[in-house]
């Protein structure tokens, strides 16, 4: 029984260790209209306004495009410089 407890424990201490190395990145995105993205290419994203996402592994790319006519998306990793598109429907897309 003891035997079983310590190679839970060793197990979990193993998963934590694993997990805390993981490069971590921060995507922003600002906007003043609803919009869609994918991160990674297989990650769906969806909101309005403001919202910001946090990335634990790799980290491609992120996508973003508006759902209206008006207004404009901003997106940035890591807080690096904003990439911005206004146009009807724009898309906007920033890799690592």
């Amino acid at each position: 029984m003891k035997k079983n407890v310590a190679l839970l424990v060793f197990a979990a201490l193993l998963l934590v260790a694993g997990t805390g190395c993981s490069k971590r990145y921060k995507v922003e995105i600002q906007s003043d209209t609803c919009w869609d993205g994918l991160v990674n290419n297989d990650q769906a994203i969806t909101g309005c306004g403001n919202s910001s996402y946090k990335v634990i592994g790799t980290l491609a790319c992120v996508r973003v495009q508006k759902r209206t006519v008006a207004g404009y998306i901003r997106v940035r990793i890591d807080g690096r410089a904003w990439s911005e598109e206004t146009a009807a429907l724009g898309v906007v897309q920033v890799c690592n």
